[in-house]
């Protein structure tokens, strides 16, 4: 039985018209030969894609002259030596064959970003194609762009046992994601020279949508002094194993000491060959022992902090900025790693399972589980250490510019959405100087 044929599967040329092929009536009712008629894929370089007909030509005198054009095409054609093709999927015109390109391409930005990113991409990506992936990018507006965003905008609906209706709060950053997502493939096929999507690209430009308003939990200092308090006594009482909570106090420490994002101090496990090019440190998991599946890329080893010297460049995907530590000066983090055996100080000093360098889900579970013991609010994340570390350098004299330094930042106002509470202290901070203003008036005034 033959097997359908799907919407997206590559149909190079159309039908002939009769005998009047390529023949296309233009918006004027004036007639025109059209070499998309003829063929989907037409060479840049072929000469006049739409060529007037004469206006007092008879029939059989338009029809000679639609086959000597569609003649002349077909034989550009069999010349031309074929382009080689990048990608599995041929683009036809819809967001999904776009999207599926835009993972493909050899040249997208989709091969460069961590692989992490990279599922959270192909969560978008998946999430496009299933609501508006049939949708003709050629025909796209701005209204279209707003209303998809509304609707990705739209809280879940639940129903319960009783049958009774319920709809969640509004996803402003899920929405928001997802329309970043349809622009960033807009955008990157604009850039490999698809004309549909330039067009639309200009159309959309200058069309802001909501984003979710930026986290405001802060992992204090005192927080990190009781986490790692905590940690060390359920290790010691056997409610967690005991390498599992030194592991976790220094992963916790070096955040909010060195200021850095969990991947820094963590590293990423990935598929082999599913990532950009990954930096040294790489340790190779074999799953099965005769096939190695998975690979560990990261930086925070044993191996790069000898003397308590640790050199490194940051896990961000585009602009990689060196940092350099010395370790003696953080009174959080040194003496945890120096209570750490010498016979075990080999490999990722963040180990989980098996001896083996932690996986993100576990550093997530694993914290949550000391966390909640140690006092530390529910809405706080280990990711907020960063924040707390830049707000206590903040409030210890440190510049914005020092700071922006410290978090690797190529925006202060990025490293400003990381220092907790400065709105508060500036307001308070004119407050007192009024305040004083009008003592010294009214003083004045007595006088």
């Amino acid at each position: 039985m033959p097997t359908a044929t799907r919407k997206t599967d590559p149909r190079p040329s159309m039908p002939p018209r009769g005998k009047r092929p390529g023949f296309k009536v233009g918006r004027n009712n004036l007639p025109y030969w059209y070499a998309k008629q003829v063929s989907r894929i037409v060479p840049a370089d072929f000469p006049d894609h739409l060529r007037p007909l004469p206006l007092d030509a008879t029939e059989d005198e338009i029809a000679q002259l639609c086959q000597d054009h569609t003649a002349e095409l077909r034989e550009f054609l069999a010349k031309k030596p074929a382009e080689p093709q990048l990608t599995r999927t041929r683009y036809d015109g819809t967001m999904t064959s776009a999207c599926r390109i835009y993972r493909e391409h050899p040249l997208s930005d989709f091969r460069d970003v961590k692989f992490t990113t990279q599922k959270f991409y192909v969560t978008c990506l998946r999430r496009i194609e299933a609501t508006v992936g049939q949708r003709l990018i050629r025909n796209l507006t701005k209204a279209d762009f707003k209303h998809w965003y509304k609707e990705w905008r739209k809280g879940e609906i639940s129903i319960d046992a009783d049958g009774k209706q319920t709809i969640g709060a509004e996803r402003i950053d899920h929405a928001h994601d997802t329309i970043s997502m349809v622009r960033t493939v807009i955008y990157f096929m604009a850039s490999i020279g698809n004309e549909q999507c330039e067009r639309v690209a200009k159309r959309v430009e200058k069309v802001k949508f909501e984003k979710g308003g930026a986290r405001e939990g802060e992992l204090t200092y005192q927080h990190v002094s009781s986490f790692i308090r905590t940690a060390l006594e359920l290790g010691n009482k056997g409610v967690i194993p005991r390498d599992r909570a030194h592991t976790m106090s220094i992963g916790v420490a070096a955040q909010f000491e060195l200021m850095l994002r969990q991947m820094d101090i963590i590293g990423e496990w990935a598929p082999i060959g599913a990532t950009r090019k990954l930096p040294a440190g790489i340790i190779t998991l074999d799953v099965p022992a005769s096939a190695p599946t998975e690979q560990w890329a990261g930086f925070f080893t044993w191996e790069n902090i000898a003397g308590w010297r640790w050199r490194m460049k940051t896990s961000k995907s585009k602009y990689r900025a060196a940092q350099d530590f010395d370790l003696t000066r953080f009174s959080l983090l040194l003496p945890l790693l120096e209570a750490v055996p010498l016979h075990e100080r080999t490999g990722a000093i963040i180990k989980g399972e098996r001896g083996l360098p932690i996986r993100a889900r576990s550093y997530y579970n694993w914290f949550k589980d000391i966390a909640e013991p140690a006092g530390i609010p529910a809405e706080v994340w280990n990711m907020d250490a960063r924040a707390g570390g830049a707000t206590e350098a903040e409030e210890a004299g440190a510049t914005v510019q020092m700071i922006k330094g410290a978090l690797t930042h190529t925006k202060e106002s990025t490293t400003l959405r990381y220092i907790r509470r400065r709105s508060e202290k500036i307001t308070g901070a004119v407050a007192d100087l009024r305040s004083a203003k009008r003592a010294s008036e009214n003083d004045g005034g007595t006088a």
